[in-house]
């Protein structure tokens, strides 16, 4: 089989990348010519450059090929204008769709996101069944639920096979861009006071996601969606079990509603001063107290088995903190458990064994 995969420099999109190499398939990773691709260093794949609001970059890249995996996306909850996020969610879903009717692909794999199903004030755990909740009136959840409405609705008319797959809070190795879901261990790190907040999500490993990317495209029915998730945790649990993995205290105290909002706002205000990216904004905030939580049934059905959160934390660990994505002030006051020692030296293995080394 010959893959494409859209975003293909991203944290998913470079672990679809590393999955499809391991199963012994033909790699072309789709990349804008500006893009940061040392995430694929050493792969090898074919790099084509273009963009997804590109239509003719787009036919051209997926001439002779059999699957098209569409991961490129915007993931932020900073102030992005809605237009824009929408823009590359719809118009660049509906392209690559395009592309795939234009070039015969056989298949299209969507990544959306689990919240395109909602959240709830109570621990509840949805399912794909689930529609969204009027309290997330957050662009980037908008934007996602546009693009799998219209990604549906355009595929069956152009006849393309197209599956949509989303992934819960996805953490993990290769994303050098810094996001919100790396960006919460990286957060709670960074924090002296080692606070935590009510609510919970679903926790997975990117590489268990890029797995389960595979497996949907090989057996996942054309028209369905499927979650790719692990555990369900309370944050308190998520940022203990971070805390134990780093030898380090926490969590010290629970905030609220309001004292997030208020060190969201100031964080925002620095960042802005000092020309960074906040890890903390104000839209997180608003999502405070509620519960994120999902099942995995029907994936699981395919054969999907992801791993327990606690691998996925190491996992993640273990690279931030070996590429400078933990400050070297903030390592020096942790003490790295085993089971991030021996995350790392799985992914070098892994690496090597995909590079020939």
């Amino acid at each position: 089989m010959k893959a494409i995969v859209t975003g293909a420099n991203g944290l998913i999109g470079s672990n679809v990348v590393r999955a499809l190499l391991r199963a012994g398939h033909l790699v072309r990773a789709f990349v804008r010519p500006t893009s940061d691709c040392r995430s694929l260093n050493g792969l090898p794949v074919e790099i084509y450059h273009g963009d997804v609001l590109d239509p003719e970059s787009l036919q051209n890249a997926t001439r002779n090929c059999d699957v098209l995996f569409h991961a490129a996306a915007v993931f932020s909850y900073e102030n992005v204008v809605s237009s824009e996020l929408e823009a590359l969610a719809v118009e660049g879903t509906i392209n690559a769709i395009d592309a795939a009717h234009f070039s015969k692909v056989r298949r299209v794999v969507l990544t959306s996101s689990s919240v395109i199903f909602g959240s709830s004030n109570r621990p509840l755990v949805r399912n794909e069944q689930d529609k969204p909740d009027e309290a997330n009136n957050i662009p980037y959840i908008a934007a996602k639920q546009l693009q799998e409405q219209a990604a549906l609705a355009h595929a069956e008319r152009l006849g393309v096979k197209l599956v949509v797959v989303c992934p819960t809070l996805t953490v993990g190795p290769y994303g050098y861009k810094l996001g919100p879901s790396n960006g919460a261990i990286v957060s709670y790190l960074r924090d002296p006071s080692k606070a935590t907040f009510p609510g919970g999500c679903n926790i997975v490993s990117v590489r268990d996601v890029a797995q389960g990317h595979v497996l949907v495209a090989r057996q996942g029915q054309p028209g369905e969606k499927y979650l790719l998730g692990s555990e369900n945790l309370q944050w308190s649990s998520i940022h203990r079990t971070i805390s134990e993995l780093c030898g380090t205290i926490g969590p010290s105290w629970q905030a609220n509603h309001t004292t997030a909002m208020l060190v969201a706002t100031a964080t925002e205000l620095l960042c802005s001063l000092a020309q960074t990216q906040p890890l903390t904004t104000r839209i997180q905030a608003r999502m405070v107290g509620r519960y994120y939580w999902y099942e995995h049934k029907k994936a699981q059905e395919l054969g999907y088995r992801p791993r327990p959160a606690r691998a996925a934390l190491a996992e993640a660990i273990a690279w931030l903190s070996a590429n400078s994505q933990i400050s070297r002030q903030i390592r020096t006051t942790l003490r790295l458990s085993r089971d991030v020692f021996e995350a790392r030296q799985t992914l070098d293995r892994d690496e090597a064994a995909l590079q020939g080394k």
